[in-house]
């Protein structure tokens, strides 16, 4: 990786594993990653960073290997979004809707040490700097048994319920009305929570700086209790599901590579675990009191 000049380091902790962001002197760290605040720490010499990603306003200089194109694809970004591929690195890049500026990423296979070159005009307007931190986590943490998902999680006294589901599912909605309708219940992440399996084989699920469109940024762990994948239906049931289809109701909301075929299989490693402590659910429903109630019933309060 090409090397960085930056005077000011600062480091967070998500899902006790701790990041390493590397800001040129005349940056703002809290205007520039407000959602990160709950997450900032002093670091010690005891604890060493999963990843290191260093900012730069140089201008990227062209790639020492041909580049081969994965993806084009993003629900965030559009058009403007390419992720590609050489023998040694992963390129992110990424061009703000309406601007002519470019923002690049590159990364070492495993997302271990990672450089921005970023239009230095455009760290305050835009959130692509969190983004990027949110791709570099997603790769790099999979090596440590946590693996970021697309999710949104409510919890109560250290337990947590995350529902999966397509874009418009109403994932969003459906917490809401555990929050409207069964006491105690708040929510811990609305789009991008992190799952960690411990030592002991117990799974966590934590609150991150990334929580979509929802200002919920809770530096918190709590036990993973069941995983609930949602579908629109006219009626609501509830089916628990075991083995494979519990893995296959998983494997879409993960965030690890599948073209990486070292991190895609830690990632279908780390929901092996899951499959095997956690309650895994589907629920088809529809957006009311009955389907919260009917889901809690068969999650939290069968297992209490």
């Amino acid at each position: 990786m090409e090397s960085v000049t930056a005077s000011q380091e600062h480091y967070f902790k998500v899902a006790d594993l701790l990041l390493q962001v590397v800001l040129p002197a005349t940056c703002d760290v809290a205007a520039i990653l407000p959602t990160f605040a709950a997450f900032s720490i002093q670091h010690t010499d005891d604890d060493q960073p999963i990843f290191r990603l260093s900012v730069t306003f140089d201008k990227a200089p062209e790639p020492d290997e041909e580049l081969q194109l994965l993806t084009e694809e993003s629900l965030v970004w559009g058009d403007n979004f390419r992720f590609c591929e050489s023998a040694g690195a992963y390129q992110t890049n990424l061009a703000t809707s309406g601007q002519s500026a470019e923002w690049v990423m590159r990364s070492t296979k495993n997302f271990a040490e990672n450089v921005v070159y970023a239009p230095a005009e455009e760290m305050e307007s835009t959130s692509v700097l969190g983004w990027l931190l949110m791709v570099a986590f997603a790769q790099a943490a999979v090596r440590f048994k946590t693996l970021l998902i697309h999710a949104s999680v409510v919890e109560r006294a250290g337990k947590g319920v995350a529902f999966l589901g397509k874009s418009g599912t109403g994932k969003s909605t459906h917490s809401r009305l555990w929050l409207s309708h069964i006491a105690g219940f708040q929510l811990l992440n609305d789009d991008n929570p992190a799952i960690r399996i411990q030592d002991d084989h117990s799974v966590t699920i934590y609150g991150t700086p990334w929580s979509g469109k929802t200002s919920c940024y809770r530096n918190l762990g709590v036990q993973l209790e069941a995983v609930v994948r949602l579908s629109q239906a006219k009626e609501n049931v509830f089916t628990r599901l075991e083995g494979k289809e519990a893995l296959v109701a998983l494997l879409p909301s993960g965030s690890a590579l599948r073209w990486n075929k070292g991190l895609f299989s830690s990632m279908t490693s780390i929901l092996s675990d899951i499959v095997s402590h956690v309650c895994i659910g589907h629920l088809a429903c529809l957006p009311n009191q009955d389907a919260a109630e009917l889901c809690y019933k068969n999650t939290i309060e069968k297992n209490i």
